[in-house]
């Protein structure tokens, strides 16, 4: 299949590279006049041979396998890089894409979840705590 996607994608952009060439110069003799058909159809034609021959010469799709990922992830869990923000925060990495978000610090867990956002939520607690014990 490699071979026919890539002769599809040649001779697309040859018919593709033809047509607008085509186009440029029917818009440059004729300022108001609309394409002609055969340019038209050149064109989708095209466009349908290069979409054809992209899709048959890529590779093939692999599974997505989101619960073994996730898994792989937890047991692992996160380890420090020896590196550390402007913020004093320790850089973190495992192969985790989502790392830098720190969801897992978010609603429910620990800390105030993603860098750079306020956890409006924990501070109201905080304050409620903090009026609830006479503003010490």
């Amino acid at each position: 299949m490699p071979f026919l996607g890539t002769t599809l994608n040649t001779v697309g952009l040859l018919f593709l590279t033809h047509a607008v060439y085509s186009a440029h110069e029917h818009t440059a003799t004729f300022t108001h006049a609309a394409l002609p058909l055969d340019v038209t159809f050149e064109l989708l034609v095209s466009i349908a041979m290069l979409s054809a021959g992209i899709v048959l010469s890529s590779p093939d799709l692999k599974p997505i396998q989101w619960s073994q990922w996730a898994a792989k992830i937890e047991r692992g869990g996160r380890h420090g890089e020896g590196k550390w923000t402007r913020e004093g925060e320790e850089l973190l990495s495992e192969g985790d894409p989502y790392a830098f978000l720190g969801l897992d610090k978010g609603i429910g867990g620990k800390g105030e979840g993603r860098r750079g956002f306020w956890d409006v939520r924990g501070k109201r607690k905080e304050y409620a705590e903090w009026a609830r014990e006479g503003a010490k």
